[in-house]
């Protein structure tokens, strides 16, 4: 096959081939065997009418069709092969003649990337230190985990649950009716509606209660936006929040631990050890940006469009498997497509760049992966997002599954060089001082719910 590239504006390159007639005849054939087993042609079952009758029935136009949109992928994958052309977007074709076969494929390329001095990058790993402030937080939230709800023999006050019957109308319509809700008085709340929990406050058990709540108009209820709902509460009774004493017999309630310093001392070392990843993370991050700050490399705007178009294209789908349109995910946002646009075009300008510069980093260190690490890549991905072994073992035979795999796990090899060469480990201690002696661990205190972990994609 032949092959001629031609370089283009704005970082594209046009890949002509001309296909041997025999070649296309072949392809044409099997669009034939494909066509006939989908097409009911009188007096043949599906798959057994000749050729040239299906061609009739089907037209020639539409079996070229078939042929060309599995023949063209397959020369332009040879043509990249053949001519080295590092494609980093799907081709757009364009046939310029069928007899013989002659076709164009237009695709953007990676782009040239100068990279700066990354070598001299360097961060100081701060000391990770966890204030005893800190550490009575995470025991608050476990002794808040731990309250018990004991009756009151008193008005609820903030911070009260109470148990009652429940009803609510507007304009004569019954919009809530339950019994025996129980409810904690939080004046952030909103549920029923902003406001309700604060009408309860000073109210006894056996006790009823009327009163109104004036909705907002622009509430995303639309039935209830600028009326009035009328409440009636009973209470039924009130019970306050208990928290257990904070010793060593709470210790043993919330783990394997024997006294409360045993407890303290593992929070502390969970504190020190989600302080140095957020460290590591921060580091990482500022690294990343210092070594692309560095670099020289010009992203042609058709590649940003096309890398924002694709995040597009996932979030439409995503929010469709969810069933919700493109257009309710603007309006629950507040913002316009315009504005979305702008934002994905940031985004993928901000994602190619370090993509293309980790990658250059790879190639300048000499970071290569094995074929089996690109497997474990894989493998290790798949089984993280709930595949089974079929999905693992059609992922390990998709050439372009394992092309992927390969680039990726290459740019985590680039940070992770990068990382190693700019982090300065904090200095020991002075020789003079005591190392801590090492204990059996002990098994982690539950994590308080407030906490919350960010994954780097």
């Amino acid at each position: 096959m032949k092959v001629e590239t031609e370089q283009l504006p704005d970082g594209e390159v046009a890949l002509s081939f001309e296909v041997e007639d025999v070649r296309v005849e072949r392809a044409m054939d099997a669009a034939y065997r494909r066509v006939a087993n989908k097409v009911d042609i009188a007096g043949f079952r599906r798959g057994k009418a000749p050729r040239q009758l299906v061609e009739r029935v089907v037209g020639r136009e539409s079996l070229m069709e078939e042929a060309l949109n599995t023949l063209l992928p397959e020369v332009y994958e040879e043509a990249l092969r053949e001519t080295s052309v590092d494609a980093v977007s799907e081709p757009e074709f364009d046939v310029e003649s069928l007899t013989p076969l002659r076709a164009k494929a237009t695709v953007i390329v990676r782009p040239t990337v100068e990279l700066g001095d990354y070598r001299s990058i360097s961060r100081d790993l701060p000391e990770s230190v966890v204030t005893d402030e800190e550490i009575n937080v995470v025991l608050d939230q476990l002794r808040e985990r731990h309250a018990e709800w004991v009756p009151a023999e008193r008005a609820a006050e903030v911070g009260d649950r109470v148990t009652m019957d429940i009803t609510g109308t507007v304009e004569e319509e019954t919009i809530i009716s339950q019994d025996d809700v129980d409810y904690v008085l939080d004046p952030e709340s909103n549920a029923p509606l902003p406001g309700f929990a604060e009408k309860l406050v000073g109210i006894s058990a056996g006790e009823e209660r009327n009163f109104d709540i004036e909705v907002a108009p622009e509430t995303e209820n639309p039935r209830l936006a600028g009326k009035t709902v009328a409440f009636k509460v009973t209470v039924k009774d009130v019970k306050a929040k208990e928290l257990p004493e904070l010793d060593d017999f709470f210790a043993t309630t919330v783990g394997t631990y024997k006294e409360l310093a045993e407890l303290r001392s593992d929070i502390e070392e969970q504190l020190r050890g989600r302080a140095e990843v957020s460290s590591r993370r921060t580091i990482e991050e500022e690294v990343l940006d210092e070594a692309v700050k560095a670099a020289t490399l010009t992203l042609p705007d058709k590649l940003i469009d096309y890398q924002a178009q694709r995040s597009l294209d996932r979030l439409v789908r995503d929010l469709d498997s969810h069933g919700l349109s493109i257009e309710q995910y603007l309006r629950l946002r507040g913002t316009t497509e315009e504005d979305l646009r702008t934002e994905f075009r940031e985004q993928a300008d901000r994602s190619l760049r370090r993509d293309f510069v980790l990658r250059a980093i790879a190639a300048k260190e000499e970071l290569e992966l094995t074929d089996e690490d690109v497997e474990e890549g894989i493998r290790a991905a798949l089984t993280s997002d709930g595949g089974d072994q079929r999905a693992v073992t059609r992922a390990l035979k998709n050439a372009e599954v394992r092309e992927r795999a390969r680039g990726s796990l290459l740019e985590q090899r680039a940070v992770q060089w990068l990382l190693e060469h700019a982090i300065r480990e904090p200095a020991p201690a002075p020789s003079g001082e005591a190392e801590p002696q090492a204990t059996e661990p002990e098994p982690e205190a539950p994590e308080p719910e407030a906490e919350d972990t960010k994954a780097h994609d």
